[in-house]
């Protein structure tokens, strides 16, 4: 087993690394940073990406995306600010799920301007009484007097890219077949509200509530039944949290390397805070954590680009690259003494966006039931 990047993927990180810190953290910087960001410099960024080629990562060449697999996406992903790294999830997910839909031949347009960062998509699956349970989802799909159209009613809430999204892919129920259905909405057309959910981290970003009152879709923007729409939610599983793990993990490294600097530059009983036995103690422990997490999640994203991923691995990933970042940055929060309390050092930000990554695709607690499920064979849910 060979653990070295190819040159290729060596190539892939080193472009993402210049991205990130010539372009999209000074562009970050130009913004408050507890505030979302506005949709103009969302589409700014959202550019650069495609540029790149990460606005349809994961979508075929012959698609007009990227082709790239499911790792070598990681070795770049990680390497964003995660506050971008969380917009593009939602994005480039959405268009993957809307390539695979067929929805790229029925709204070619809109599809490329997807591709091409000029307009924002997300995803609207979650609600405020249903999360890890999409069955239970009460957002309605009704008739409408226009036979060409149906009615959308209900709340979608924690979603990120909301407020800014032109393309939304709404997850509901349809009030004739009573199946789950996926619909495209494009919010010039069906317009609908949205708010603002303010929050511990990520606060450049956009985690949203969407209401629908009534609103007019046309029923040609459905894209799939209750089976494709629950394969479509489980295969974005399979990636999304071993991302997920990943980002907090990339946090937690930020903050051990500002625990680092300040442990090497603070002088205590007449020697730097490096050279305590315990200060020692809790470094090696953070990197090892943060490296033995990093690989479960890098060696899920491998399976699912050889086919043989499975839910428990991919819900082990999630669960192990947040917990340890948790873990991690609290120590390095404490070796930095009064400091890892203040604003200025950063290592708060990191802590609190770290907690952003422990709900989305699933909680600590629920990764740890889909996991038991496929080891015992028995479901506790």
């Amino acid at each position: 087993m060979d653990f070295n990047l190819t040159s290729e993927q060596q190539q892939l990180q080193d472009a993402a690394i210049r991205l990130s810190q010539g372009r999209l953290m000074p562009w970050l910087a130009e913004h408050p940073a507890d505030q979302p960001l506005p949709k103009s410099a969302m589409l700014k960024i959202l550019g650069a990406l495609a540029e790149f080629g990460l606005t349809g990562a994961r979508v075929p060449v012959e698609g007009g995306g990227s082709g790239l697999g499911a790792l070598d996406y990681a070795l770049v992903f990680e390497q964003l600010p995660p506050v971008i790294a969380v917009a593009l999830i939602a994005h480039e997910g959405t268009a993957s799920r809307l390539y695979a839909s067929g929805a790229a031949q029925t709204f070619p347009e809109i599809f490329e301007s997807l591709i091409a960062g000029t307009r924002i998509a997300c995803t609207a699956s979650t609600e405020p009484t249903t999360g890890s349970d999409p069955r239970s989802i009460k957002l309605k799909f009704t008739a409408s007097d226009d036979p060409q159209q149906m009615l959308i009613s209900g709340t979608k809430q924690w979603i990120t890219n909301g407020t800014i999204a032109d393309i939304a892919l709404v997850t509901g129920k349809s009030d004739e077949s009573g199946e789950l259905l996926r619909v495209m909405v494009e919010r010039s057309v069906s317009p609908y509200v949205a708010a603002e959910i303010p929050c511990v981290g990520l606060r450049q970003g956009h985690l949203s509530e969407l209401n629908f009152s009534q609103v007019p879709v046309p029923r040609a923007n459905a894209l799939g039944n209750d089976n494709s729409t629950m394969k479509t939610l489980t295969q974005a599983w399979l990636i999304n949290r071993p991302l997920f793990g990943l980002l907090a993990l990339t946090a937690a490294r930020r903050a051990r390397d500002i625990a680092l600097e300040h442990v090497k530059g603070r002088v205590q009983f007449g020697a730097p805070l490096a050279r305590k036995q315990l200060v020692q103690e809790a470094l090696v422990d953070i990197d090892a954590s943060i490296q033995s997490a990093r690989l479960l999640c890098l060696s899920a994203l491998h399976a699912a680009d050889q086919g043989s991923a499975t839910q428990a691995q991919s819900a082990m990933a999630k669960r192990q690259g947040v917990s340890v970042a948790e873990k991690a940055a609290s120590i390095a929060m404490r070796l930095c003494g009064g400091m890892g309390l203040a604003t200025e050092t950063g290592i708060e930000r990191e802590t609190r966006d770290i907690k952003m990554f422990t709900i989305p695709d699933g909680t600590y607690e629920i990764l740890t039931l889909i996991a038991g499920r496929e080891i015992t064979g028995e479901s506790a849910l």
